[in-house]
């Protein structure tokens, strides 16, 4: 799937992100692709910089006869680090050693892809020729947001299980695509109009809630009121039409500000921290970007020049906002850029932290 010519065939509407590029360059790959493998392995495509001929993905489902096996049980940390070890057992051609930052990721190479899933492409295909009833309601989804924000159609994705046709039109979820800055505050916008008129979208309350936050309690450090208040915060997670559905913001390309081995990264230890957030801009995208200051440490190494906070746990993109304070637990990290500038950041998402690490706002307000 793709390539060339599927961008130079979608849509007669060409798909632009408030500029006349498209947010897809031809081969590229972008967060919450999905790519085959020879084997049947099935991987999910994180972020947005990748060494050359590979992407940074984690594993998620292995195609046999019998259908699609999910073998990351739960978005977390020590779920994700389960599918490296199978990956190292089975298949370590998988794994990356990153010179650019000491440590060991699950990363496709190009020669190995048998199919690239892009949401873009099923977005089209659902819309115009809906195969089921679910795929047929996450069409009135995008064609509503699409029509209360002003992003076009195109603009659109859908990913996980209905991107793969392995959903379940009775159980499975709607998870969308947006692409671009612009496009994804004025969805967040939309959507957040479309909650206040409490009509066919809705935010979780009730029993979906608590059992949302139960959830999050058990996969993450938090308590039960520390998660009700994240998914207070988050304008992502709702139901459409009784259904659970999530939107996740992409970059369009030409947003993207960095190349692979920019950065050369150093962990220094784990550490808690108090800190405020200075800039929430780039914070809706996975990898989530705060910019920070005033940072106290309060356990673990010392450090001047810390400037950066980013998650790669998306249950904290974009629900802090800019002059709030938060505390934190993640790994430092050394940054060393190109032009030889040195400062230093806080990772939360990382293998070394263990599924420990967190961000919560602070003072707790629960």
């Amino acid at each position: 799937m793709g390539g060339a010519e599927g961008l130079e065939s979608f849509w007669e509407e060409v798909e632009t992100t408030g500029s006349s590029q498209p947010f897809r360059r031809p081969g590229s790959f972008k967060d919450r692709d999905y790519l085959e493998t020879f084997e049947g392995l099935v991987f999910c495509v994180v972020g947005e910089v990748h060494p050359p001929n590979r992407a940074f993905a984690y594993l998620k489902y292995v195609l046999s006869e019998g259908g699609a096996r999910r073998v990351l049980r739960f978005y977390s940390g020590p779920h994700v680090e389960e599918t490296m070890q199978m990956l190292e057992a089975r298949y370590p051609e998988y794994l990356y050693d990153d010179e650019f930052s000491g440590l060991r990721f699950p990363a496709v190479p190009a020669s190995k892809v048998k199919a690239h899933y892009k949401p873009e492409e099923k977005v089209k295909q659902i819309v115009e020729a809906p195969g089921d009833p679910l795929e047929a309601k996450a069409s009135r989804l995008v064609r509503l947001l699409s029509e209360s924000s002003g992003v076009p159609q195109a603009s659109f994705g859908i990913t996980g299980s209905i991107l793969l046709g392995v959903h379940h039109p009775a159980y499975s979820d709607i998870d969308l695509t947006v692409y671009g800055l612009r496009e994804s505050l004025r969805v967040r916008e939309a959507l957040e109009n479309l909650y206040r008129e409490r009509g066919e979208v809705r935010r979780l309350e009730g029993e979906r809630l608590r059992r949302w936050c139960e959830e999050k309690a058990r996969l993450h450090p938090l308590t039960l009121g520390e998660a009700g208040e994240i998914y207070r915060r988050t304008w992502s997670r709702g139901l459409y039409e009784e259904t659970f559905f999530s939107i996740h913001p992409v970059r369009a390309d030409w947003e993207v500000g960095e190349a692979y081995g920019d950065r050369r990264l150093k962990a220094e230890g784990i550490v808690e921290a108090e800190a405020t957030i200075l800039d929430a801009s780039q914070s809706i995208f996975l990898p989530a970007l705060y910019k920070i200051g005033e940072v106290k440490v309060l356990k673990g190494p010392q450090a001047r020049e810390i400037l950066e906070l980013v998650s790669f746990e998306g249950l904290y993109s974009g629900i802090f906002g800019e002059g709030e304070r938060v505390r934190v637990r993640g790994l430092l990290e050394r940054v060393e850029k190109a032009d030889g500038s040195v400062y230093r950041r806080i990772l939360v998402g990382s293998r070394m932290a263990k599924g420990s690490d967190y961000i919560k706002p602070y003072p707790s307000r629960v």
